[in-house]
């Protein structure tokens, strides 16, 4: 999962940088804008050839993979087309074109479609934790048996008792690097903060992509709610509370809006949480993962002053015509 997330996070990169490349070139007409574009277009491609590799044995990602690559083309096609027009008809002619607004609409798709395979991959994230918890409530349960069952024929088959003390050892240090390994995977994962919630939305766990986005550390905040993550004014409407109500009801909520860091600075943020339930239904408690959007929003705001920052007057149309 870990491997998958930063490949697409690399991808999503490239896309980006072709863009603003092409964007660029645009506006100013330097070739200078274009001197990365190739290398962009080779990572792209390399990147989403990789993914296909990871993900082979999933036929949805398969699927959202085979739109991306679509996407891809698309997007390198566009980028292609502005450039000729930049250079054959003048500044105007490229400008119509951006502003037709295929270009927004690829990109748009292209991200809506990266989400859905972050998505997924962080989906089975949770739902292996979930079942690593499980199976390991069980195996301490078997455990605890054997134990008791070794006590029972220890006076009649000492050697035998010995024998299955020696195997619950071995289980017992296979289950804890287990754990271990699943630890440190999580506190690999430096992009999202991913944590676990109880029932009441109490905070259980805490990896180290959570610490570096929140800034709490995990001995601050586990047992805290996680309401301190809103803004007072989320808080006073009630809607922590309600975000845990709609995902026990649907099984899983998806937002994007204002999350307060600790010492109260405030960062955007898109959150996915996932109900997770046992075999009878019963509700266990909650998976969480957050991502800070704070890096797209700003280079969408230089994008937004390298346009108003044009020698050339330009207006920006919607299409109702306003």
């Amino acid at each position: 999962t870990h491997d998958v997330l930063e490949n697409l996070q690399d991808l999503l990169i490239a896309i980006q940088s072709i863009e603003s490349n092409y964007r660029g070139f645009a506006l100013t007409g330097k070739e200078s804008y274009l001197q990365s574009s190739p290398a962009s277009i080779i990572t792209a491609k390399q990147d989403e050839a990789t993914l296909r590799n990871m993900v082979v044995d999933n036929p949805e990602q398969q699927h959202h993979l085979a739109a991306l690559d679509r996407l891809i083309a698309q997007k390198i096609q566009f980028a292609e087309i502005v450039i000729s027009l930049r250079r054959a008809k003048g500044f105007e002619a490229a400008a119509e074109a951006i502003q037709s607004g295929q270009g927004q609409r690829i990109m748009d798709e292209f991200q809506g479609v990266v989400r859905e395979l972050q998505g997924n991959e962080l989906r089975l994230l949770a739902l292996r934790d979930a079942d690593a918890a499980r199976r390991l409530g069980h195996t301490k349960i078997f455990l605890f048996l054997g134990t008791v069952l070794g006590l029972l024929i220890a006076t009649a088959a000492g050697w035998s008792a010995r024998r299955d003390s020696t195997r619950r050892g071995l289980a017992a240090e296979v289950l804890r690097n287990s754990e271990e390994k699943y630890r440190l995977l999580l506190d690999g994962v430096y992009d999202y903060a991913i944590f676990m919630l109880d029932p009441r939305g109490r905070v259980i766990s805490w990896n180290a992509g959570a610490e570096r986005i929140k800034g709490y550390r995990a001995k601050e905040i586990i047992g805290h709610n996680f309401s301190c993550f809103f803004p007072p004014e989320d808080i006073k409407r009630g809607w922590p509370q309600e975000m845990l109500r709609l995902t026990a009801a649907r099984g899983r909520h998806e937002e994007e809006g204002m999350r307060v860091r600790k010492g109260g600075s405030r960062f955007w943020s898109r959150v996915t949480l996932t109900a997770l339930r046992d075999p009878a239904g019963n509700l266990q408690g909650f998976s969480k993962i957050s991502r800070d959007l704070s890096a797209s929003k700003e280079s969408e705001a230089k994008y937004r002053g390298l346009l108003e920052a044009a020698p050339d007057a330009m207006v920006v149309v919607n299409q109702g015509g306003e």
